[in-house]
């Protein structure tokens, strides 16, 4: 029965708090060609994820889809997001 404990304990497949996250909100570029998603972790560091644009309202993570932060607030992680060069359609915005 230690199985059974195991399998049905209350830490048994709960998410780690760094894996929750909500996302606060996203911004587009422009031209609508690249998004960023800010998300804010549970433990209250908030992170962006680059997105391209494929087709009508799809996108996809740029690359691998690597959260870039922590930053302090969602604020701060908006303004280093659209800083980048890529957002703004320079850097590799093929």
């Amino acid at each position: 029965m230690a199985w059974w404990h195991r399998l049905f304990s209350p830490k048994a497949g709960a998410p780690s708090e760094s894996s929750e996250y909500k996302v606060a909100f996203c911004l587009y570029s422009a031209d609508g060609k690249r998004g960023t998603e800010v998300r804010v972790r549970r433990i209250g560091r908030a992170y962006f994820v680059e997105r391209e644009w494929v087709e009508g309202t799809t996108f996809k993570d740029r690359g691998r889809g690597e959260e870039i932060g922590p930053y302090e607030t969602p604020e701060a992680a908006e303004a280093a997001a659209v800083a980048r060069p890529w957002f703004s359609g320079g850097e590799n915005s093929n």
